[in-house]
């Protein structure tokens, strides 16, 4: 009777056995997800694609910014970072807050200039806000700069102008040319 037993599990197992190794050949040959697929994670163009990003950096000034994008994409090679649908938040040692949104963005981490593109919006806290179709960010100056056209609100006010050329330490703004106001 125990010999009857262990030649009954040892069956079992060993049926067992056989049935998980012909499962398994069977998922590998018809899956439709092969293991070169679905471990495929980095693209051809870049080292590294993230979805829902969030980035923030501190300065040695006490300024602080934050980067939120749909999608990045970061060659590490050329020291470039690319995002789709992106938000950048300049956070002032003052306590002001100054937010950039637009479709596209570049960023170089070498430098921390950057460019956003595709219908740029700015806004601050105090109720300004501009619209242009590309803005370029320069670090070493901490300039943000466009040679398109430009518009700016204010609750009192309303400015256009073609490129504009605005200075982050000093807060002051230039339009370079063809400036209509109007005074609400």
């Amino acid at each position: 009777m125990r010999f009857q037993k262990r030649t009954l599990i040892i069956a079992v197992l060993g049926g067992a056995l056989v049935l998980v190794a012909v499962l398994i050949i069977f998922f590998d040959k018809f899956s439709p997800l092969s293991p070169a697929t679905m471990l495929k994670i980095m693209s051809d163009r870049a080292d590294l694609e993230v979805k829902n990003v969030l980035y923030r950096e501190v300065g040695g000034d006490g300024n602080k910014w934050e980067i939120r994008a749909k999608k990045a994409s970061y060659l590490r090679k050329q020291n470039l970072a690319y995002f789709d649908q992106v938000e950048v938040k300049l956070f002032f040692p003052d306590g002001k807050v100054m937010v950039l949104a637009a479709e596209k963005g570049q960023l170089d981490t070498a430098t921390r200039d950057m460019k956003i593109s595709g219908n740029v919006g700015v806004t601050s806290v105090s109720g300004e806000r501009f619209a242009t179709d590309y803005l370029q960010y320069s670090a070493a100056g901490q300039r943000l700069h466009t040679d398109a056209a430009v518009l700016m609100e204010t609750p009192r006010l309303q400015i256009r102008g073609v490129g504009m050329s605005l200075s982050l330490p000093n807060k002051d703004v230039v339009l370079f040319s063809r400036v209509r106001a109007r005074i609400k």
